[in-house]
């Protein structure tokens, strides 16, 4: 009865096959990708921020996009009825291209901006028709986060 082993060429084969998935494995780990899902979520769950606090505060509540720099955006409750932002009126104020999200970008060109600054009325309701895309860029890997007539926020 003959034994019989691995031999090399089968061994290189399986370590050949195992580099190749691993380098496409790691690709969907790296920093900036992760720094983008992250960013992606929090700006989609800003927007529903946006929208409780203008139910919360019985006010006209936001987000508004600077477009300067790496761009970012500031959640804001309409403190002096002019159905805009002011400084001084933000609840949270985010930069991007900075801290954790050094390489995230806000991408101008991929985005389908609509009806902006995103303004909710104090029920709640889009104080217009909303339908936005803010795309956000990291390398080459892109994130949208869509903005529904009715004031939802997906990440896509």
């Amino acid at each position: 009865m003959a034994k019989r082993g691995v031999t090399l060429l089968e061994l290189l084969l399986v370590l050949g096959v195992l580099g190749v998935l691993l380098a496409l494995g790691l690709s969907l780990f790296s920093p900036d990708r992760l720094a983008l899902d992250q960013a992606a979520r929090s700006l989609a769950a800003q927007v529903t921020r946006a929208r409780l606090e203008a139910i919360r505060q019985n006010a006209f509540a936001g987000v508004h996009l600077f477009t300067e720099g790496a761009g970012g955006y500031a959640v804001f409750v309409d403190r002096d009825g002019d159905r805009g932002y002011d400084p001084g009126e933000e609840v949270q104020l985010v930069r991007l291209g900075q801290g954790e999200w050094a390489r995230v970008r806000l991408d101008l060109e991929a985005s389908r901006l609509g009806n902006l600054p995103l303004l909710f009325d104090p029920r709640g309701v889009p104080a217009r028709p909303i339908t936005a895309t803010l795309a956000l860029r990291a390398g080459e890997a892109v994130r949208k986060v869509v903005v529904s007539q009715q004031g939802r926020a997906r990440v896509e």
